[in-house]
Protein backbone atom coordinates (compact mmCIF):
# COMPACT_ATOMS: atom_id res chain seq x y z
CA UNK A 1 0.00 0.00 0.00
CA UNK A 2 2.91 2.72 0.93
CA UNK A 3 3.85 1.30 -2.71
CA UNK A 4 1.29 2.67 -4.40
CA UNK A 5 1.04 5.98 -2.52
CA UNK A 6 4.72 6.38 -3.41
CA UNK A 7 4.15 5.96 -7.44
CA UNK A 8 0.98 7.58 -7.25
CA UNK A 9 3.34 11.14 -5.70
CA UNK A 10 6.04 10.47 -8.12
CA UNK A 11 3.38 10.39 -11.18
CA UNK A 12 1.90 13.74 -9.39
CA UNK A 13 5.55 15.45 -8.60
CA UNK A 14 6.84 14.73 -12.59
CA UNK A 15 2.97 15.85 -13.93
CA UNK A 16 3.78 19.68 -11.55
CA UNK A 17 7.13 19.37 -12.96
CA UNK A 18 5.86 19.18 -16.77
CA UNK A 19 2.61 21.76 -16.10
CA UNK A 20 5.11 24.24 -14.54
CA UNK A 21 7.66 24.14 -17.21
CA UNK A 22 4.51 24.88 -19.54
CA UNK A 23 3.47 27.75 -18.33
CA UNK A 24 7.41 29.21 -17.58
CA UNK A 25 7.75 28.72 -13.63
CA UNK A 26 10.35 25.96 -14.10
CA UNK A 27 13.00 28.46 -13.51
CA UNK A 28 12.09 29.79 -10.43
CA UNK A 29 13.06 28.67 -6.76
CA UNK A 30 10.29 26.93 -4.60
CA UNK A 31 9.93 30.10 -2.61
CA UNK A 32 9.59 32.37 -5.82
CA UNK A 33 6.90 29.71 -7.25
CA UNK A 34 5.56 29.87 -3.93
CA UNK A 35 4.64 33.83 -3.51
CA UNK A 36 3.81 34.11 -7.32
CA UNK A 37 0.87 31.02 -6.49
CA UNK A 38 -0.15 32.43 -3.26
CA UNK A 39 -0.33 35.95 -5.23
CA UNK A 40 -2.04 33.87 -8.09
CA UNK A 41 -4.63 32.35 -5.94
CA UNK A 42 -5.21 35.77 -3.32
CA UNK A 43 -5.51 38.10 -6.49
CA UNK A 44 -8.99 39.84 -7.18
CA UNK A 45 -11.35 39.12 -9.95
CA UNK A 46 -9.46 42.26 -11.66
CA UNK A 47 -5.72 40.68 -11.14
CA UNK A 48 -4.76 42.94 -8.18
CA UNK A 49 -3.15 41.61 -4.92
CA UNK A 50 -2.34 43.39 -2.00
CA UNK A 51 1.34 42.24 -0.09
CA UNK A 52 -0.95 41.38 3.11
CA UNK A 53 -2.67 39.32 1.48
CA UNK A 54 0.29 36.76 0.19
CA UNK A 55 1.64 37.24 3.27
CA UNK A 56 -1.61 35.42 5.05
CA UNK A 57 -1.25 32.75 2.41
CA UNK A 58 -0.53 29.31 3.33
CA UNK A 59 2.46 28.66 0.49
CA UNK A 60 4.06 31.65 2.60
CA UNK A 61 3.71 31.24 5.84
CA UNK A 62 6.15 30.11 7.42
CA UNK A 63 9.01 31.95 4.91
CA UNK A 64 10.87 34.51 6.89
CA UNK A 65 10.27 38.32 6.11
CA UNK A 66 13.20 38.85 4.13
CA UNK A 67 13.18 35.80 2.27
CA UNK A 68 9.35 36.82 1.14
CA UNK A 69 10.31 39.98 0.30
CA UNK A 70 13.45 39.29 -1.68
CA UNK A 71 11.04 36.43 -3.95
CA UNK A 72 8.66 39.04 -4.37
CA UNK A 73 11.11 41.45 -5.56
CA UNK A 74 12.68 38.68 -7.98
CA UNK A 75 8.92 37.67 -9.78
CA UNK A 76 8.52 41.63 -10.09
CA UNK A 77 12.08 42.21 -11.89
CA UNK A 78 10.93 38.56 -13.70
CA UNK A 79 7.46 40.43 -14.81
CA UNK A 80 5.51 37.96 -13.52
CA UNK A 81 3.76 40.59 -11.13
CA UNK A 82 3.89 44.53 -11.15
CA UNK A 83 3.32 47.70 -9.35
CA UNK A 84 -0.68 48.48 -9.77
CA UNK A 85 -1.14 51.86 -12.08
CA UNK A 86 -1.89 53.79 -8.54
CA UNK A 87 1.17 53.31 -7.25
CA UNK A 88 -0.38 52.35 -4.21
CA UNK A 89 2.09 50.59 -1.96
CA UNK A 90 2.20 47.21 -1.32
CA UNK A 91 -0.28 46.70 -4.47
CA UNK A 92 0.47 44.33 -7.57
CA UNK A 93 -0.99 43.18 -10.68
CA UNK A 94 -0.91 39.34 -11.35
CA UNK A 95 0.53 38.78 -14.88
Amino acid sequence: MKQDLVKKIIFLKRALDDMEHEIGLSSLSRVEKNVYLAAQASKSQDGLVQTKQILKHSFTQKMSRPTFFRALKSIEARGLLSYADDKKAGLFTVV
